[in-house]
């Protein structure tokens, strides 16, 4: 049996969670949360079901199926198993009067509609703002295993991704020799996203221009991918050629949480230009890892990255024209897309524990995209990082 998260884990994360409520709306009496990554969250077991939480009681779990399991695996809450939302509310005895919060990010229109059918709430509110601020700051039991997931992850992409590389080999190979380390070193297989609808299959390969091949996800790095219905992974056909630049982004899971890194290789040689646009990167990269420290407001880390770039690479910074990204950051939790997010109009401040990815690339025409991203801890001397201090281009191949 997989190692079960501790109950005084979810116990805190629960309580911080309803003070967060409280905080949010005082006279608040139901919430139900319908995402199960969200309801494993707070009760270490991921079902098909509610979690219903009701002010002063005992979280209880509706699930419609794997009820042992759930059981077996679920802390501080009920287990109870249902067939229908009708069964819920036969076993509940709440006053419509009242009304309750959902996860609105994650629960459709239709899905709501079901639900409500069976119990008439005439007003319904969103808790998405307490859940997300919860899960933004995290534990050490959380930090311990995302500095586990980072130590690996930076090992594989040091030590034995150069060493993967030959002429001719395509992009879907390189990836899936890759996700092959991943597995035998312990990658939980899935690499999970809180956006609706939004997709990533654990990494990208691109070799050259194919980097610049943007897509519908929200990063500065393309890729061709497979088929046009799944723009990931990386191309069947695109094959490494001499001097190319390799860029690769991947996200390593371990035990539920996650570690982001994008790194760079030139394959048998690097020109100097290459070399000199991915120092602009990395400056910046230096420049908002000192600010991340707690107190500090996201909008002045992305004010005072932007307000230092380079004049070389001013326009090509994380991508050019309608494709630029608007951030340079973003939360890494039990998804790859948390809160908080380093953009200019978000002015919460930081707080110490959170963990999120620095993004600082530039769009070189020609030759694909160069710049890094690593995963970091907000402390009071900075930003720390979980995957080593290795920022510089990779140069492999076998004329080395």
């Amino acid at each position: 049996m997989p190692a079960k998260v501790p109950a005084a884990e979810l116990m805190n994360r629960l309580r911080k969670f309803l003070t967060l409520m409280d905080i949010q709306e005082e006279s608040w009496r139901y919430i139900f949360i319908f995402n199960p990554l969200t309801a494993y969250y707070f009760t270490g077991t991921m079902q098909d079901g509610v979690l219903f939480i009701q002010k002063g009681e005992e979280p209880e779990y509706f699930i419609r199926r794997a009820e042992a399991r759930a059981v077996e695996e679920a802390r501080c809450c009920k287990v109870t198993y249902v067939e229908t939302y009708h069964h819920i509310k036969d076993k509940l005895s709440l006053n419509s009067f009242f009304p309750i919060y959902i996860d609105t990010d994650f629960t459709t229109i239709g899905l709501l509609e079901r639900f409500n059918k069976a119990f008439n709430f005439n007003k319904i509110y969103s808790c998405d703002k307490a859940i997300k601020i919860c899960r933004s700051v995290k534990s050490k039991y959380e930090i311990d295993i995302i500095k586990q997931a980072g130590e690996i992850h930076k090992n594989i992409m040091e030590e034995i991704v150069p060493t993967l590389f030959a002429e001719d080999i395509t992009e879907f190979e390189v990836s899936s020799l890759i996700l092959n380390e991943f597995l035998k070193a312990g990658h939980q297989g899935i690499t999970r996203m809180q956006t609706p609808g939004m997709e990533f299959m654990t990494l990208n390969t691109a070799f050259g221009e194919n980097s610049l091949h943007t897509y519908r996800i929200n990063s500065p790095v393309g890729v061709e991918g497979i088929y046009i219905s799944s723009p990931f992974f990386g191309s069947t056909t695109k094959q490494l050629k001499q001097n190319d630049l390799i860029n690769i982004t991947s996200y390593f899971g371990m035990n539920g949480y996650y570690s982001g890194l994008t790194s760079c290789y030139a394959y048998n040689s690097l020109i100097d230009y290459i070399r000199r646009q991915h120092s602009h990167c990395t400056k910046l990269r230096d420049i908002a890892q000192e600010m991340l420290k707690p107190g500090v407001r996201p909008s002045e880390i992305y004010t005072t990255v932007m307000d230092s770039i380079h004049p070389e690479i001013q326009g090509i910074f994380m991508g050019i024209g309608n494709d630029t990204l608007k951030h340079i950051g973003h939360g890494v939790g039990i998804t790859i897309d948390e809160e908080p997010v380093i953009k200019k109009n978000n002015h919460l401040p930081l707080q110490e524990h959170m963990v999120v990815t620095l993004s600082c690339q530039a769009y070189l025409d020609g030759y694909g995209m160069t710049g890094v991203q690593h995963t970091y801890i907000v402390t009071p001397e900075g930003g720390i990082s979980v995957n080593g201090d290795g920022y510089e281009i990779i140069v492999a191949g076998k004329y080395l």
